[in-house]
């Protein structure tokens, strides 16, 4: 067994491997937020250009090959450096995998809810934080690909105020502060908002781990 595990080391590198496939899964969930926010935000009919279901299967795939890749890197090549960039490629597709896992909740939302979700008097702060959510993904690509702490800590100083509107509009749609919006209306406008802020928070994880020490990982820049 562990000749096996040898020859394999030998003849790739794993953790450069590990690292591809995390940054194609982050290419792969943009698309499907894209997606999925375009069927509920912007179609009458939820239909998407591709098998959202079948995309998530592939997120999953991924993140189990980076775990195998990285367990047997870390098995022949277990130095300290080594070590530290499994772990940390680990933390990371965890939370790819649960922005995955909430475009499929939006696109859940928009087979529950297949006319266009309008967002009221909430509409334009909404579209604000739809644009910069998109930015972020290509932000986290970027800061992690390139190992771009300076992008990592502006997104991280960005998300905080992501979460406050987020949090405002939820609050403002529970005071019903728009009576226009129907009942079938503000339940999947406000479990949208929710999905969008948990989306940017798990991509400020990711991005966290290009900025901070590995204890620190998934939380707020210490510089701040």
């Amino acid at each position: 067994m562990f000749k096996a595990l040898l020859d394999l080391f030998r003849r790739e590198n794993l953790i450069d491997q590990a690292i591809a496939e995390t940054v194609r899964m982050l290419g792969e969930t943009k698309m499907m937020f894209a997606e999925s926010m375009r069927a509920l935000r912007h179609s009458d009919s939820a239909e998407l250009s591709f098998d959202i279901i079948a995309k998530d299967k592939m997120i999953n795939k991924y993140q189990r090959e980076v775990r195998r890749k990285v367990i047997t890197h870390l098995t022949v090549a277990g130095n300290e450096q080594s070590l530290t960039a499994g772990l940390v490629l680990i933390s990371i597709v965890i939370d790819v995998e649960r922005i995955g896992d909430y475009t499929k909740n939006i696109y859940e939302l928009a087979l529950s809810h297949p006319q266009r979700l309008n967002g009221g008097v909430f509409e334009s702060t909404l579209v604000k934080i739809e644009e910069e959510i998109l930015r972020r993904c290509d932000d986290a690509e970027k800061a992690f690909h390139e190992s771009d702490d300076e992008l990592a800590r502006e997104m991280m100083r960005k998300h905080r105020p992501i979460t406050s509107e987020c949090e405002t509009i939820i609050s403002n749609i529970i005071a019903e502060q728009d009576p226009s919006l129907k009942v079938h209306e503000a339940v999947p406008l406000a479990l949208y908002v929710r999905f969008l802020k948990r989306v940017s928070a798990h991509l400020t994880n990711i991005v966290s781990s290009v900025a901070n020490p590995f204890p620190r990982i998934g939380f707020r820049d210490k510089s701040q």
